[in-house]
């Protein structure tokens, strides 16, 4: 692949919308399955219905019931969180309110405290209609404390919550692996020419770099990469540290006559719902490659890096 600076059309015709990893999709659909069936098989009374004390002994037995219970009823954990901090704050949960607990800490506390644990059980099972709470808890979020009306949900039904709720888990995953194939793809470079490649932060930026090639103390190409299949505000925070990657390698090129290259890594359809930013960051870049272009990163690597560092020379 013929390596050149692409254009905003070859940047934008080129780009992954989705990307498709099937043994993410089956870790999730198995974690799904797992959920189901935690809660099928042991949420229930013997006459097969959710009672308080069936819930009790539900969440007491199975450390990750919690979890499946809040997924059921379509409350976030950080929102769990806020409530239970509510409830220690007006006294609802004895002892002094100082910081807010961590789900761990909650489940810890679930397995040794009776009380807190018949407090929360109470809550997850008919907290909409405590009027107390009412008050303090807005209705959108005090709503969903109702365990005892949707626990019979079809498990049809049931499976959609649960992938949605692991939404962020997928999104973040998809990231994860993106940077990977950039990794393995560093490693085959590594394996054929003996140049190395590190992450971190180093004299010439103060902000991360997801790749430095080959060190970072002496980085020659400098990639920055950015998956998204959706918007966040994230990607702000990203964009401004891309850019000033960017501005700092130019600086340092022309103070010491160097040819060193930012290199953006920027794919998904996250970053094509915001067209102007994806077309500043084309722009402000040596290079700009996606999954597609990705074979170009050798031939930039080739290009860039000063042959002392390649323990293996390239046969050109």
């Amino acid at each position: 692949m013929t390596v050149h600076k692409l254009t905003f059309q070859e940047a934008w015709n080129s780009a992954t919308i989705f990307y498709v990893d099937e043994e993410l999709e089956n870790q999730i659909d198995a974690e799904v399955s797992a959920l189901i069936q935690l809660s099928q098989t042991s949420a229930f009374s013997s006459q097969g219905e959710i009672t308080i004390e069936s819930l009790t002994d539900f969440i007491k037995k199975h450390p990750e019931g919690l979890d499946v219970i809040l997924k059921d009823i379509g409350l976030s954990e950080e929102k769990f969180l806020r409530i239970v901090s509510l409830l220690r704050k007006i006294g609802r949960i004895p002892g002094e309110f100082d910081r807010e607990w961590n789900l761990a800490k909650i489940k810890q506390q679930l397995s040794t405290d009776q009380a807190f644990l018949a407090t929360i059980v109470i809550l997850l099972f008919d907290g909409k209609s405590d009027t107390e709470l009412s008050k303090h808890i807005p209705r959108y979020y005090l709503h969903k404390l109702n365990y005892r009306e949707i626990a019979l949900m079809p498990q049809s039904l049931r499976k959609i919550k649960y992938k949605d709720a692991l939404i962020g888990t997928y999104g973040a995953q998809k990231g994860h692996r993106v940077e990977a194939k950039i990794r393995e793809f560093l490693e085959q470079i590594r394996s054929r020419f003996g140049v190395g490649f590190e992450s971190g932060r180093s004299r010439f930026i103060h902000v991360d770099m997801d790749f430095a090639i080959p060190s970072l103390q002496d980085p020659w190409v400098i990639v920055m990469s950015s998956f998204q299949e959706t918007t966040s505000s994230g990607q702000t925070t990203k964009a401004r540290d891309m850019l000033t990657a960017y501005t700092r390698i130019n600086e340092s090129n022309s103070r010491f006559g160097e040819n060193r290259a930012f290199v953006n890594f920027v794919d998904g359809g996250g970053w094509l719902a915001r067209r102007r930013d994806f077309e500043r960051l084309v722009h402000q870049c040596h290079y700009f490659i996606n999954l597609h272009y990705l074979p170009m990163l050798e031939e930039i690597i080739l290009r860039h890096v000063p042959r002392s560092f390649f323990s293996i020379p390239p046969s050109t």
